[in-house]
């Protein structure tokens, strides 16, 4: 039996599989920017998906509540690749202002067209962004007299959030990611990007891993399932909720 742990924020997943995996082969090479490809398959964008989820979970449990944010254009909005460069730009200049700021952004592309980001930031001061209860904005934040992360961004409008830090961040950015996944303009750019440093899962196999998981041999899984693989046997995987008795 071979058991791979991994753990992102109050999420545990134990994997124990029959036959001990051999040494993983890439089957496809990487995609590389500046060609044009077709739509991205499925197992792609669940698996993009599933690491977005992931790593704001890892980043929530580490930092804290976030900021979300939204970046908009004011000039010419429908070039992916400028986009993208832009992006990064504002991504070394959060950096830049806040040393120990991450961020996590996904595109959105508008009915008419437009390209446009929203995100996660990360250790940035939470005063800057405003105050909803509701869907109503109850106070201001510092970034509507401020302009620091519009300064930064340079090339339109910064909403800014303060976020409770709930797990739900994490699926409402997710969520992007299978809405754009089928627009052919991005496929040349990255459907996510996350900064370097970026909290990630905590994963550990073999022995250690069935050290950790006989932890919660005890608890019911919040999901369970189990499935046959020609190569490895029987898979069973567990998932456990630490906010949850």
């Amino acid at each position: 039996m071979y058991v791979i742990y991994k753990k992102y924020g109050p999420i545990i997943e134990i994997t124990e599989i029959e036959k001990e995996p051999s040494k993983k082969v890439r089957l496809h090479s990487s995609r590389k920017r500046g060609a044009v490809y077709g739509a991205r398959r499925p197992d792609n964008i669940r698996r993009t998906k599933q690491i977005c989820v992931r790593r704001v979970f890892s980043a929530i449990e580490e930092y804290g509540c976030p900021l979300m944010v939204t970046l908009t254009f004011a000039g010419d909005a429908s070039d992916a690749s400028y986009a993208n460069d832009s992006l990064r730009t504002f991504q070394v200049r959060l950096r830049a202002k806040y040393p120990d700021a991450h961020s996590l952004f996904v595109p959105e592309l508008s009915p008419r067209g437009r390209i446009h980001f929203h995100g996660l930031l990360f250790n940035v001061p939470l005063c800057l962004g405003d105050t909803r209860q509701g869907g109503r904005v109850v106070s201001h934040g510092e970034e509507r007299e401020s302009r620091t992360l519009a300064g930064l961004w340079g090339e339109g409008y910064v909403d800014a959030l303060k976020t409770d830090g709930s797990g739900k961040l994490a699926h409402y950015i997710s969520k992007y990611i299978t809405k754009e996944a089928g627009q052919t303009m991005f496929n040349a750019m990255r459907i996510l990007r996350i900064s370097h440093g970026f909290p990630k899962e905590f994963v550990v196999r073999g022995k250690f891993a069935e050290e950790l998981a006989r932890r919660y041999a005890t608890q019911n899984p919040i999901t369970e399932w189990t499935r046959n693989n020609i190569f490895l046997g029987e898979i069973t995987k567990k998932v456990y909720d630490k906010n949850r008795p």
